[in-house]
């Protein structure tokens, strides 16, 4: 019996070893770019440069390995073969796609990442906007040497900045294609003078690309699905076209569908970044005041949104989903037919002076 036992732990050891690559065997990739053009798709791949400094071409911290494929199976073989190491995809980051790709071709990309177990499914998906996927890979410098750890960085910290960041891994955005009542969005990139910077949010109706909503859009949209939205900008125009701007810094929101209407509501804290409508900040009238404005602002702004998402018929923000959990019926759009209300209670902060109505 010893000796089936000890047989048995040496062909696991043995097994541990059986697929083993030196790292220097390994060409560890960090992001993939996925481009559709002349009927062929386009693949590439960031690799992560293992050379040590003062090695040959140890420079750059990674480059770039392209081939075309009539099939995603055949384009990523043949840049297999262009590489004198054995791919690796556990350090996969992003993986972005041209709008090409995501009007047409995204649910293959889907399938594609799914059956090939090699590939890290945690990743997040971009999509690029006016721009192939290879050029956004292309746009690396000095300070960001690589383009797929900077695209990481863009989103994880724009809920610092701008809040138009959206990331979930790939596996809970594919859920939210295939789950009725329930569509997709990610983050849009783009690049200027080699310059990678986030433009926008792509809506998806199933695995089709609908819209891409613009900056502010997209920040309203990740207010209203509770997704780390922490800078929200809300602008009030007063006399020779002077602003009054607030941010949304906390929010907590629900929608809640009937079958009558959408009410729209929760809490918001906000905090006033300019004034040169000339407020007295000092006052708490003031801020009740403003307050009462703001309550239309962010209305109206949000209803902007929303139309858009009707005009479009998808399902970001889950209402269908929503609709169908509360009353069983699979009529996933019956709210693209109905009124929304708000009710939001909203209180506007000064640093070290909070005013409560």
């Amino acid at each position: 019996m010893k000796k089936i036992v000890i047989l048995i732990s040496f062909i696991l050891l043995l097994s541990g070893c059986y697929d083993y690559n030196e790292l220097n065997d390994l060409a560890i990739i960090a992001g993939v770019g996925i481009d559709y053009e002349d009927e062929m798709y386009k693949v590439t791949f960031e690799v992560l440069s293992t050379k040590k400094t003062g090695e040959t071409s140890g420079a750059s911290s990674a480059y770039l390995v392209s081939a075309k494929g009539h099939t995603l199976t055949e384009a990523f073989m043949n840049n297999g073969n262009n590489m004198d190491k054995v791919a690796y995809y556990d350090h996969v980051e992003v993986v972005i796609i041209s709008e090409e790709v995501a009007k047409s071709h995204l649910e293959e990309v889907s399938e594609y990442i799914i059956r090939a177990s090699k590939i890290r499914n945690e990743m997040y998906l971009v999509v690029s906007k006016d721009n192939k996927a290879e050029d956004v890979l292309k746009a690396t410098s000095k300070e960001k040497p690589v383009a797929s750890t900077f695209i990481t960085d863009l989103l994880k910290q724009s809920s610092k900045t701008s809040s138009v960041g959206f990331y979930e891994p790939f596996t809970k955005t594919l859920g939210n294609m295939l789950t009725p009542g329930e569509d997709a969005i990610c983050s849009v990139v783009n690049i200027k003078d080699k310059e990678i910077f986030l433009d926008g949010m792509a809506l998806f109706k199933d695995f089709k690309l609908a819209t891409i909503l613009d900056t502010n859009q997209a920040s309203i949209m990740n207010l209203l699905n509770n997704f780390k939205a922490n800078t929200v900008l809300f602008r009030k125009t007063c006399n020779d076209n002077k602003e009054t701007v607030v941010s949304i810094y906390e929010a907590k929101l629900q929608i809640k569908p009937s079958k009558e209407k959408v009410e729209i509501s929760g809490m918001l804290n906000g905090r006033i970044n300019e004034d040169e409508c000339g407020y007295d900040l000092h006052d708490p009238k003031a801020y009740q005041e403003l307050q009462e404005i703001f309550k239309k602002v962010i209305a109206k702004e949000m209803e902007k949104v929303i139309d858009i998402e009707k005009y479009y018929q998808v399902n970001s923000l889950k209402i269908g989903k929503t609709y169908y959990n509360k009353y069983r019926q699979d009529d996933y759009f019956l709210w693209t037919h109905q009124n929304f209300t708000y009710n939001l209670d909203l209180k506007i902060n000064k640093k070290g002076l909070i005013y409560e109505v």
